[in-house]
């Protein structure tokens, strides 16, 4: 049942025309039902993967003094937050290494998300930097299996990503939170596709079916879970699903630290976004958005909500 929910796609035959169309079909089928899916076969070298998962648990696991060098203070996105939670997360943006002049130039895009990244030194950053490649890379390639998914040109989004505010954070639980703890609290995402990356087979992340059955994703080693966010519900006019999901501590984890890494890849801070139809909810008011407006929108509701 978990993986009719979330199904696992093979992208592996996305060179092909008629790969591309029975990929686009699978996908355009999970994004109506869970919004999530689990991607095998997607090219990303796994020296890569493991370089950034070494160069941030080295990060995580430095001393306290080394660590504050890149504490955010409240400026923002960027830097490491210790979320006072079970958890601390270090976090960086594609905005963050503009000049003062082009992040001010960002207009309406909230403020906290224009501060420059608080990078730890200069190795970390170069690593980040080779997986935000690919991880966009990869991202604008399933955009296009969007497009065609939701029957519209393949390039459909490409202009609306060409300057994209795309957003990477590493979440690192702590050891020894008990089963029942969870690591991360349910929420949706806001933005329009989250990558990320498996590490093992144990798992943690479950997603909500109606009310109150959580499903767990499939943990498959060397792949990426996909799911989309807020934005993209809005962006088709709620044909697809932004679903709610955390993350829960399985047992076998209860002894250990671990580290997830999310690729949030949002559209340019000035892209609007017209839904493809008729949207209900919350944001039933708005016809057209810029993507900054959307953030802005988001922070302002929930945070009002809270």
């Amino acid at each position: 049942m978990a993986r009719e929910f979330v199904p696992i796609i093979d992208l592996s035959t996305r060179d092909t025309a008629a790969g591309r169309a029975a990929l686009a079909e699978a996908i355009g089928g999970a994004c109506e039902t869970s919004g999530f899916f689990t991607i095998t076969g997607h090219g990303v070298s796994k020296d890569l993967v493991d370089r950034m998962y070494k160069t941030t648990s080295n990060f995580f696991t430095s001393p306290e003094g080394v660590k504050d060098r890149s504490l955010n203070q409240g400026r923002g996105v960027a830097g490491l937050r210790r979320v006072g939670g079970p958890y601390e997360a270090f976090a960086a943006h594609v905005t963050g290494d503009l000049g003062e002049e082009e992040r001010a130039a960002l207009g309406d895009y909230p403020a906290t998300w224009k501060a420059p990244n608080i990078w730890p030194d200069a190795q970390f950053k170069a690593v980040w930097d080779e997986y935000v490649a690919a991880m966009t890379d990869l991202s604008a390639d399933v955009m296009r299996l969007f497009a065609l998914a939701l029957d519209l040109p393949e390039s459909f989004f490409d202009s609306k990503f060409d300057n994209h505010v795309s957003l990477i954070v590493a979440n690192y639980y702590y050891a020894g939170p008990k089963p029942e703890v969870l690591r991360r609290e349910r929420h949706t995402d806001w933005g329009s596709l989250t990558v990320l990356y498996v590490e093992d087979e144990l798992g943690g992340l479950q997603v909500l079916r109606g009310e109150d059955d959580w499903v767990d994703v499939p943990a498959v080693p060397g792949s990426f879970v996909v799911n989309i966010g807020d934005l993209m519900a809005f962006w088709t006019g709620g044909r697809w699903a932004s679903t709610v999901h955390r993350v829960v501590n399985p047992e076998e984890l209860e002894v250990s630290s671990r580290i997830s890494v999310p690729f949030f890849y949002l559209p340019n801070h000035d892209a609007s976004i017209e839904p493809m139809g008729p949207v209900a909810g919350i944001e039933a008011d708005l016809d057209r958005v810029t993507v900054g407006q959307w953030f802005s929108h988001k922070m302002q509701t929930t945070y009002k909500a809270a």
